[in-house]
């Protein structure tokens, strides 16, 4: 709108010169057409009066010339050396009165070149003339004819009021057409701009659906245009910003990212369970976190300005006892500025299984020794001295045929209990009778109880179901009745019994044997832990105890010992593993 005002006040400057100018040519041109005639006039007057038989200053004279300047209809004077003689417009009795006009200026520029003019103001008529004067023929002389400049004056006058009237209509009609294409250029101006103001706010739906008139249609359409491709942009930027904030929230790799300064930016969810203190910890350093120097001495390190290095991978053990193995690496943002982000990858079930094989191997070795060494000599003596005995030599073969039995359940025993432990948590329990896998596990160990003269008794078992499965429920069973059998007296009794506890099933396996020790209590249940060495001989392997422990727990379990069960005597051992009661 402004541009368009000042183009109507050029276009009214414009005018305004172009009317000065044509005013200025007029004034001239009618004043020195004027001149031209009253010239002319002049001269013919001159000669009528040179050529007149009547003298100057008589009144007869005076008579002549004013008839003569009625004819015309101009003003004649007749000066002798700056003495009015006769004057057309004033009367003789008059003319005494009249001021001397050798000064004025037509008939000083007559005096000079025989003829003048000029145009002023007459005291004598009030107003405005032009004055032409010539010489005569006779020295101090001058006749001088005055026309009333009025006439100029009021035609240049009516020139001016029609200019004027032709220049308020054009500004006024000017005026219209720049309010009328004004308010349509403001429209589409408007139009333009909270397009543009709202494709700013994020709306790149926006469109311009109407433009008046067609001057800004081309920029219109630009901003269309504009607006799709940018809203092109914006979606394909959000499905790859959505993309990445799902990756980043479902990753299980923690996430943390770091500013230009080493703080803590943003974290993922995964980082929130591996540290849930870091929700509170934004803006923090990783140390603040993490209490782990090596993290932060590697940040420092890459953050460093002099620094080369751009990733970096480390090992670290928290707190809890978990491994992550943190892989650092950077990146530079839209500032240029270098922000990192660190992977915390868990390796503890990695690093659990590499234990497990070196445990595995260890105990193996241990184990596997001493039979193998009873092997080898049994072996080697039976090769280079066979005994002619057939009693020692059956004795020599009994022996090699114990170790092999005794290594073979330590193989199997090992087996099931890294087997157990691998499982874990992912093991798939079901709905378990229990009271079944006991008669099974009972079933098994009754010819092994009869030969030491050992009863086994079942007490009150409910008929529940329980977490488990049927072989891990029967091989704790088979593992903690063939216990009691092992090392409870001749002619004992082993019961088996269970009870239904808040949810859980209780069952007990009571023998009679030696008792445990306090102090052994919790021992008994690690591997390859035996407290009568002794048993090593009857097949023991260490390890049941660990392996019924470890399914126990599979199933979300508890198993644990209570000795003795006879105070007096400080006899007896309980065992006790309690199971969660589950819908069949």
């Amino acid at each position: 709108m402004k541009i368009l005002l000042w183009g109507w006040a050029v276009m009214l400057c414009a005018l305004m010169l172009t009317f000065w100018f044509y005013y200025e040519t007029v004034s001239e041109e009618l004043t020195s057409s004027s001149r031209q005639n009253t010239t002319r006039l002049l001269k013919f007057v001159r000669w009528k009066v040179s050529h007149s038989p009547e003298v100057p200053g008589t009144s007869s004279f005076q008579k002549e010339i004013t008839e003569l300047g009625q004819n015309l209809e101009i003003r004649i004077t007749y000066i002798r050396n700056g003495q009015v003689l006769a004057d057309s417009s004033v009367s003789a009795s008059r003319l005494p009165e009249l001021d001397d006009h050798s000064s004025r200026p037509e008939v000083i520029a007559a005096e000079a070149s025989g003829v003048g003019k000029n145009i002023r103001y007459s005291k004598t008529l009030k107003t405005r003339m032009l004055y032409v004067a010539q010489t005569m023929d006779k020295d101090g002389e001058f006749i001088r004819l005055a026309m009333p400049y009025s006439v100029i004056g009021e035609r240049l006058e009516r020139i001016k009021l029609h200019f004027t009237i032709l220049l308020l209509v054009i500004a006024g009609g000017a005026a219209i057409t720049l309010k009328f294409i004004g308010g349509r250029t403001n429209a589409a101006v408007k139009e333009v701009s909270d397009t543009a103001a709202a494709i700013g706010e994020g709306d790149y739906g926006k469109r311009i659906r109407v433009i008046p008139g067609g001057e800004f249609q081309g920029m219109a359409d630009s901003i269309n245009t504009m607006a799709r491709k940018i809203q092109g942009h914006i979606r394909i930027i959000e499905d790859q910003r959505n993309q990445l904030d799902a990756m980043f929230e479902n990753m299980k790799e923690g996430i943390m990212v770091l500013d230009p300064k080493g703080r803590i930016e943003s974290v993922n969810k995964s980082m929130l369970e591996i540290a849930p203190q870091t929700r509170d910890m934004i803006g923090r350093m990783p140390l603040e976190v993490l209490t782990r120097h090596e993290i932060q001495d590697s940040v420092d390190r890459i953050l460093r300005p002099d620094n080369e290095a751009v990733s970096d991978s480390l090992i670290i053990d928290l707190q809890d006892g978990r491994s992550m193995n943190v892989t650092i690496c950077s990146y530079e943002d839209y500032k240029s500025r270098r922000k990192l982000i660190l992977v915390f990858h868990d390796i503890s079930e990695v690093r659990r299984i590499e234990r497990i094989l070196r445990d595995f191997v260890s105990n193996a070795s241990h184990q596997l020794r001493t039979p193998l060494t009873s092997i080898k000599g049994y072996s080697e003596t039976l090769i280079d001295n066979p005994p002619e005995d057939k009693a020692i030599l059956a004795k020599f073969l009994g022996t090699i045929l114990d170790n092999a039995n005794h290594m073979s359940k330590v193989i199997t025993s090992m087996f099931a209990l890294t087997r157990s432990e691998y499982s874990g948590k992912k093991l798939r329990t079901s709905p378990t009778d229990l009271s079944g896998c006991i008669r099974h596990s009972v079933t098994n160990l009754v010819p092994a109880a009869k030969k030491r003269n050992i009863r086994i008794e079942s007490g009150d078992i409910p008929d529940v179901q329980v977490s488990g499965t049927d072989e891990g429920l029967v091989q704790i069973f088979d593992n903690l009745i063939e216990n009691g059998v092992k090392y409870a007296p001749e002619n004992s009794l082993i019961r088996v019994e269970a009870e239904i506890d808040d949810g859980y099933v209780v069952s007990r396996v009571t023998d009679e044997g030696p008792g445990i020790a306090p102090e052994d209590r919790e021992r008994i249940f690690e591997r390859f832990v035996k407290l009568d060495e002794n048993a090593v001989g009857g097949g023991s392997s260490g390890l049941g105890l660990a392996l019924c422990r470890s399914l126990v727990r599979n199933f979300n379990g508890d198993i644990w010992v209570e000795s003795p069960v006879d105070a007096k005597t400080g006899t007896g051992s309980s065992f006790c593993v309690k199971l969660p009661v589950t819908d069949g």
